[in-house]
């Protein structure tokens, strides 16, 4: 059974309701090596015009199934091409009326949907780092990040690029995020969930890890800063990071760290209510003065330590250090 810290669609969530959504039609805004942009305008008229709408649901697919969703340079330009274009595209920036899904769910095909985000790409940090040895991949990717404290490095280009330009950007977003977890949400996907308002999660398979303890690296400060924000049970905290626990969704939802969970089939149909429903203008709880400005920097405000360390951190900046 679908279950949630927050009351959908008038103070209930029923199942049978999850399907529903309002008249709308999509359009693609961004599509390219698997990640793609698609935005879904909700509308109560019968007119095509795009102008003319009660909002917009983006839907920010991962779709990199093949490299499990990893965190590399190749990823991280894509995710910052698609926001550039929420920020520029025409249709977008003549509107405050939208909210934000990220999601690995593929509509097509649920079976190849195992992972959210599986962390940074231990691969190509080997490679970069130019490790020939037989060392096992967690062993030298822990290594190449235990490099990259010390001096600037193409993994601590990675991270800070990662860090910068895609969760300091999604933390503060002036309209409602919220990740749909469709599998192994692990790492830097970890950050990357986070990093959105809400979270809702899969049931029966996938878990949340942060996994640094168990490959033997350090957090680094904005992911660090970033979990303190967003975790606020302290003993979750300690016993995610310490222990580097496989959270299921059951456990992630008892602990605080997602906001519902719901089998695979009706996960995207939740977070998409729930989009609707934070639509700045939405029927039910309307923001009457609503300033995409201000929202941001409210945003700032109530995450402000992870913002600073996320923005203008540096993967070198020592463990104690104050950003």
């Amino acid at each position: 059974m679908p279950r949630s810290n927050y009351n959908i669609n008038n103070r209930t969530m029923r199942t049978e309701t999850m399907n529903q959504s309002p008249p709308h039609h999509s359009k693609t805004l961004f599509e390219k090596d698997g990640v793609s942009l698609v935005a879904t305008i909700l509308s109560s008229s019968s007119t095509s015009d795009d102008d003319d709408h009660d909002g917009i649901i983006l839907t920010l697919y991962l779709h990199r199934h093949t490299e499990k969703n990893v965190i590399n340079p190749t990823m991280i330009s894509l995710l910052v091409q698609a926001l550039h274009v929420i920020d520029t595209h025409p249709l977008l920036s003549h509107t405050n009326n939208k909210s934000l899904i990220i999601t690995g769910i593929d509509h097509d095909d649920l079976k190849i949907c195992k992972f959210f985000g599986n962390g940074l790409d231990l691969e190509w940090m080997m490679k970069a780092s130019n490790n020939q040895s037989n060392t096992n991949g967690g062993a030298a990717a822990a290594a190449a990040v235990s490099a990259a404290t010390k001096n600037e490095n193409p993994t601590s280009r990675m991270i800070e690029m990662f860090n910068s330009q895609v969760l300091a950007k999604i933390l503060t977003l002036p309209f409602r995020t919220v990740a749909a977890i469709n599998g192994h949400c692990i790492g830097a996907g970890l950050f990357l969930a986070l990093a959105c308002d809400y979270r809702f999660m899969r049931t029966e398979r996938g878990y949340i890890q942060w996994p640094e303890a168990r490959l033997g690296m350090r957090l680094t400060k904005g992911f660090a800063e970033l979990s303190k924000d967003k975790i606020s049970d302290y003993a979750v905290l300690r016993e995610g990071l310490l222990t580097a626990k496989r959270y299921t969704s059951r456990e992630a939802l008892a602990a605080g760290i997602i906001d519902g969970e719901y089998p695979l089939e009706e996960l995207y149909s939740a977070a998409f209510r729930f989009a609707v429903e934070g639509l700045p203008e939405s029927s039910d709880n309307p923001l009457e003065y609503f300033d995409p400005k201000a929202y941001t920097e409210m945003k700032m405000e109530i995450w402000c330590t992870s913002y600073r360390a996320l923005k203008f951190g540096k993967v070198s900046d020592l463990p104690h250090s104050r950003i």
